[in-house]
C-alpha cells in the first residue's frame, strides 16, 4: 500500500513538473515573439509619433531610457517621417516633474518648434496615452519606446482606434530590460483581456 502510494505521488510530481516545463517553454516562446517584434519593428510614415513618457532626475533631466526615446522621435521628425510629435507622460509622485513638459523642452532645445509638439503630461500609462491621441484623430501614429515595450504599445494604439500604427525603438540593451520583458509579455494578454475604448 505504502508503494502504491509512492507511485501515486511520484506520478503527480512528474505530470506536474511536466506541466510546468510546457508552461515555461510556451512563456519563453511568447517572450521571443514580443521580443522580435520590438526590435524588428519599422516606423512607417504617419501624422504624428507618440513618445512614451518614463521617469526623469529630481533634476529634471531625462534618464537614459528617455533619452534614447527622445532621441529616436527627433530622428523621425528631422527625417521627415511625422509632422508632429506627441510627449506623454506622467507627473511623478515623487519628484513632482512633468516628465511630458520636460519632453517637450528637450526637443524645443534642438529647434522642433512648439508648434510641432503636442504635450500630454496625464499619460500615467501606455493605456490612458493610447486613449488621449485616439481624441486627436491623427493619420497613423509611430509609437517611440524601448523595444520590450512596442508590442503593447502599437497594440494599445490599435484598439483605442488609431490607424495606422507603426513602432520605432531605440538599438540600445541592458540587461535589466529582460525583466521588463517578462513585465510587458505578462502586461498584453491582461491587455487584451481588460481594455476596452
Amino acid at each position: 500500500m505504502l508503494l502504491t502510494s509512492r507511485g501515486m505521488i511520484l506520478r503527480r510530481l512528474r505530470r506536474g513538473l511536466a506541466g510546468a516545463v510546457v508552461l515555461f517553454g510556451l512563456l519563453l516562446l511568447w517572450m521571443g515573439w514580443v521580443a522580435f517584434r520590438g526590435v524588428s519593428a519599422v516606423p512607417v510614415r504617419s501624422e504624428m509619433a507618440v513618445i512614451l513618457g518614463t521617469a526623469v532626475t529630481q533634476n529634471g533631466e531625462p534618464r537614459p531610457a528617455l533619452r534614447e526615446r527622445l532621441e529616436e522621435g527627433l530622428r523621425l521628425w528631422r527625417a521627415g517621417f511625422v509632422r508632429t510629435i506627441m510627449v506623454s507622460g506622467a507627473i511623478e509622485s515623487g519628484n513632482h516633474q512633468d516628465e511630458a513638459r520636460i519632453m517637450a523642452d528637450w526637443l524645443m532645445d534642438r529647434d522642433v518648434p512648439a508648434s510641432a509638439i503636442i504635450v500630454d503630461s496625464h499619460g500615467n500609462n501606455t493605456w490612458l496615452t493610447a486613449l488621449h491621441v485616439a481624441r486627436l484623430h491623427p493619420e497613423g501614429a509611430i509609437v517611440v519606446t524601448q523595444w520590450f515595450h512596442v508590442l503593447r504599445s502599437e497594440w494599445a494604439l490599435r484598439r483605442a482606434g488609431v490607424k495606422p500604427v507603426s513602432g520605432a525603438a531605440p538599438c540600445r540593451f541592458r540587461m535589466v530590460e529582460l525583466w521588463y520583458l517578462f513585465r510587458d509579455s505578462v502586461a498584453l494578454p491582461v491587455y487584451v483581456l481588460t481594455k476596452a475604448p
